[in-house]
């Protein structure tokens, strides 16, 4: 386990002189951590931080936790207001007219 923990903290440090602070990181220190324990093999530790990666810019990608909804979601798009821009008779967009 001396020459995984080694290993992991070459790499840590090739990045960090690359102004690239990995150890900040906790999702992969934790899989450092699984990795060094011989809990996980490294082809292992690759996938899942592939797969970290991609969770991460997915929720960046789509702000207010505002995912695809499952294929077979059931959706009543008759309850979707959709605001036109179209001016009410008060100048206002998008509301009913009253009266």
């Amino acid at each position: 386990m001396d020459l995984r923990r080694d290993i992991a903290e070459r790499v840590i440090a090739r990045w960090k002189a690359r102004g690239i602070r990995i150890d900040e990181d906790p999702g992969f220190m934790e899989l450092v951590a699984l990795w060094t324990a011989g809990s996980i093999a490294s082809g292992e530790m690759r996938r899942r931080y592939s797969a970290l990666q991609r969770e991460r810019s997915l929720s960046r990608s789509m702000p207010l936790d505002v995912y695809p909804c499952d294929e077979g979601a059931e959706v009543d798009h008759r309850s979707i207001a959709i605001p036109d821009d179209e001016p009410d008779e008060r100048g206002g967009l998008g509301l009913p007219a009253q009266g």
